[in-house]
């Protein structure tokens, strides 16, 4: 009885493993103000491509993707899949 209560209570096991992902440099432009345009380069981790850029989409809509390149993949302790 124990046991299955403190399963029931803690968090699930899918949230504590560690999860494989990508990283990603992501280099963008987005107008600033009247006449000026700011750069930037970001890193995300993500699962997919896809992500990256419906997730910058969403944030930044006035942004403009100039250069997106995976680094490599990460292991990645916590996500933010809950701020959806």
């Amino acid at each position: 009885m124990t046991k299955s209560r403190d399963r029931e209570s803690g968090s699930s096991p899918e949230r504590s493993v560690p999860r494989r992902s990508l990283l990603f440099e992501l280099k963008g432009k987005r107008n600033a103000e009247e006449n000026t345009t700011a750069v930037s380069t970001e890193m995300f981790a993500a699962l997919s491509i896809e992500e990256v850029i419906a997730y910058v989409r969403s944030r930044q809509p006035g942004s403009e993707i100039m250069e997106l390149k995976v680094l490599g993949k990460v292991q990645v302790l916590s996500t933010s899949e809950h701020l959806a």
